[in-house]
């Protein structure tokens, strides 16, 4: 999954790294077009990601 290596690099050159569970969760989210429903502020950091917190 190509979105993996991705958001993992422009986490870490933009220096807010999250959990590797996290991104891979992310990484997902991105490669299906989906939204994510989360309360976990972490997943803001992710860019092109649609963030819904409840």
């Amino acid at each position: 999954m190509q979105s993996y290596g991705y958001v993992k690099a422009a986490l870490k050159k933009n220096g807010t790294p999250i959990p590797e569970n996290d991104i891979w969760i992310a990484a997902t989210a991105l490669e299906t077009g989906s939204r994510l429903v989360t309360y976990d502020s972490d997943f803001a950091n992710v860019g092109g990601l649609v963030v819904i917190s409840p």
